[in-house]
């Protein structure tokens, strides 16, 4: 028998809600491979792996009519693999191992999170360049942690001067950098 294809994930998505079994077939033969492959590169294990992927189309099946997929729908099955793949763990009392051994290259959208960061931290690095000299030297120490006296000591000027530098700096960095707002409110702490 022929697997009806479909054209888009909506189609997919609408076709699975009216529990229509050849969208749900469609989807089994199309990502049964390749989900297998990512549960069974973290877990080692063929039973357990079968266990998840069981686990997933069964929710899937079983969730049809209440799915809402803010997602492509390959996207929702890796997340949902991953998350299954963690229940095991914890299940199965290996969650400390697979925290250890997670790389950021397990994520799904590992590639275009590093695209955004590397896009970010070059934007951060030309503002930061953007700043004038004393600005600049002030915001770089404080961010290795010293204290605005420490800073006032190390540069010989006032602690008032520090505090006025530093704003300038956040101020500056903020103009340059407000196309990045969201990214940066998280990534830049990390920069340096």
């Amino acid at each position: 028998m022929k697997i009806k294809t479909f054209d888009t994930d909506q189609e997919i998505l609408t076709s699975l809600s009216e529990s229509d079994a050849r969208a749900f077939d469609f989807l089994y033969q199309k990502f049964f491979s390749k989900l297998y492959a990512a549960a069974y590169k973290r877990l080692q294990n063929r039973e357990l792996t079968e266990e998840v992927i069981q686990e997933l189309f069964i929710s899937l099946w079983e969730r049809r009519k209440l799915l809402t997929i803010n997602t492509t729908i390959e996207a929702y099955l890796f997340t949902s693999v991953k998350y299954l793949v963690i229940a095991q763990y914890k299940k199965n009392d290996l969650f400390e191992k697979y925290s250890n051994s997670l790389q950021p290259a397990d994520d799904y959208n590992f590639t275009e999170q590093m695209v955004a960061f590397d896009e970010l931290n070059e934007a951060y690095q030309k503002a930061l360049q953007s700043l004038p000299e004393r600005c600049r030297e002030v915001f770089l120490l404080k961010r290795t942690g010293l204290s605005q006296r420490e800073i006032s000591e190390r540069l010989d000027i006032s602690e008032k001067t520090v505090e006025n530098q530093m704003t300038k700096a956040l101020k500056i960095l903020r103009e340059v950098l407000s196309d990045y707002t969201a990214l940066s409110i998280i990534l830049i702490p990390a920069l340096h």
